[in-house]
This record gives C-alpha cells, sequence and structure tokens, in this order.
C-alpha cells in the first residue's frame, strides 16, 4: 500500500498528515517560523520547516497533497441555466472572469457544476497562479511532490464529513470557521488568535468572540440560510485535548455542538483531531485536478 501524505498549509501553522491505507501512521504538528509565509507567498523558510518535520517524524510518503488557506483566493457560487457540455464549460469560463476581481491570466480556476432541473449550479474557486506555483515549488525543494491542492474549508469539511451545518478548528495560533450549506463551503474564515497558546481558557473566550461575530456577519450575508441553536458546530483541533472539552464549548457557543468522528484507524494516542484537513486530503478518492497548474489553467473540479 502506498503511504499518503497530507500537507495542511496555514499562515501561521503546518500539519503533516500520512496514512497507508486506512491507518495513520504519522503525524506532525509545527508552528512556521515568522517569515516563512508571506501574504499566501512561501519563502525558503518554508521549505526548511517541511524538510526538518519530515526527517523528524519519520515520513516515508514522497507524494503529497496540500490544503491552503483562503489568501489569495477568491470562490464564487452562481447559477447557470441548462446548457450543453462545451456551452457550460466556455459559460463557466465567462462568468468566472466575470465575476473574480483578478486578473484571468494571473489565476488557476477550478469548478464543478452540479445538475438539476433548473440547470447547474456552479462552485468556482480561483487561486493567484503565482501563489500556487510558488507552493509547489516551495514543497518540492522540501523533497515532495504535490499530487494535488485542495482549499483548507473543503479538506476539513471532507475530513469532519459535514456538508451542512458550522466546522471550527481550534489550532494554537489560529482558527478556522466554516458554514456549510448542502455540500458546499458558503462562507469560511481563518483568523488569528492574539492569546498565547498556552492560555487555554484566553483562547475559548477569544474563540467564543469571533465565532458570535462571524455568524452575526454571516447571518446577513447569507441570509436564506437558517443559523440558530439547532444548527450543528462540528469542533477540530485543541477541543479534544482537553478536560471536558466538549462541555465547556458547549457552555460558550450556543449551538448544537458536536465533535466529529473518523473511518481511519490510529494508534490510542495519536492526535488525529488535529488533522481534519490533512484526514479529508488523504480520502479524496475521485480527483479532477482541483486547484493543481496545467498548462491551460482552467480545471474542471468536484467542488
Amino acid at each position: 500500500m502506498t503511504a499518503r501524505l497530507g500537507i495542511d498549509l496555514g499562515a501561521g501553522e503546518l500539519r503533516l498528515l500520512q496514512a497507508d491505507g486506512r491507518r495513520l501512521t504519522h503525524h506532525a504538528e509545527v508552528l512556521l517560523p515568522e517569515g516563512a509565509m508571506v501574504d499566501g507567498m512561501p519563502t525558503g523558510l518554508l521549505t526548511a520547516t517541511v524538510r526538518s518535520a519530515l526527517d523528524a517524524g519519520g515520513f516515508s510518503a514522497r507524494r503529497a497533497r496540500v490544503a491552503i488557506a483562503e489568501t489569495g483566493t477568491a470562490f464564487r457560487d452562481f447559477r447557470l441555466p441548462r446548457l450543453g457540455g462545451s456551452e457550460l464549460s466556455r459559460a463557466v469560463a465567462f462568468e468566472g472572469r466575470r465575476l473574480v476581481p483578478m486578473e484571468a491570466a494571473d489565476v488557476y480556476f477550478a469548478w464543478h457544476a452540479s445538475r438539476d432541473s433548473k440547470g447547474y449550479g456552479v462552485y468556482l474557486v480561483a487561486a493567484r497562479r503565482a501563489m500556487i506555483d510558488a507552493v509547489i515549488a516551495a514543497i518540492g525543494a522540501a523533497g515532495l511532490q504535490v499530487e494535488r491542492m485542495d482549499l483548507k474549508p473543503l479538506a476539513l469539511a471532507r475530513g469532519m464529513a459535514v456538508s451542512d451545518g458550522l466546522l471550527l478548528e481550534w489550532g494554537a495560533t489560529e482558527a478556522t470557521l466554516v458554514l456549510m450549506v448542502r455540500g458546499r463551503p458558503r462562507f469560511f474564515r481563518t483568523f488569528a488568535l492574539d492569546a498565547p497558546s498556552d492560555d487555554a481558557e484566553a483562547q475559548l473566550d477569544e474563540l467564543a468572540l469571533s465565532l458570535n461575530a462571524l455568524v452575526k456577519f454571516m447571518r446577513g450575508a447569507t441570509s436564506d440560510v437558517p443559523i440558530g441553536p439547532a444548527t450543528s458546530l462540528a469542533l477540530g483541533g485543541r477541543f479534544a485535548f482537553l478536560d471536558d472539552g466538549l462541555q465547556r464549548a458547549r457552555q460558550r457557543f450556543e449551538f448544537n455542538v458536536v465533535l466529529p468522528l473518523t473511518a481511519f484507524e490510529a494508534p490510542a494516542d495519536f492526535p488525529w483531531q488535529a488533522h481534519f484537513a490533512g484526514i479529508g486530503l488523504i480520502r479524496q478518492g475521485r480527483w479532477h485536478n482541483r486547484l493543481s497548474p496545467s498548462q491551460g489553467g482552467d480545471q474542471r473540479v468536484a467542488a
């Protein structure tokens, strides 16, 4: 069985996860040194950090799948009428160039269309071409071959098996909040945590304030999606490693708080709850190149 490696690349944190078949075997969680990522662009410090983590953690996989945060990306969720195959591709390309506030020559497009009786629901992602190329080069310089790339919110939702509701991942220095609606992320935001990582209570208070503010914004921006006490809130990351973490979260968050499970096998002390994005990358079986570069740049993908 070929070992698979998932890399969760955040603004301030790096997580690596390796699996052999359905068993998780290796992991690493590393704070990125200052200057490793600058406005979403990697530097030589990222290469050195990845190489050091691979060596220290005993990883054997050399083909990697990478999840990136939203910096340098844009997404649009829109509808098109019923069209033929070639017409659909042209219509998506036209709408993408019209709706995304980036020069078309400077981005990679990735999209997926879901058909229904009225036409197509299209989910389109655009990512800065220079950023994607630089991430691939930086990780390649660490001795890895990037097999696929994906947006972290999509990988997180897949790893947590969440198709509807909120999900919140808590890291040492940053957190990611996603609103999923019928399998599509309608809103997502990764934000830095100001409280020190060794002060869990302060970070929990900060998470509660940020969650309330972002949900208030979502209620205005996505008024067609009801968000209330019955809405599920799936938690990942540090919640699972706190004493009474679930109970403490329920005291602060006024939603239906749950801790997701995983279908992967792992040793008893394996911190898989910190690696939902990596799990989402590894478990994805049907790939359509997503944000991976190609000569044409435009990619039809399963969002």
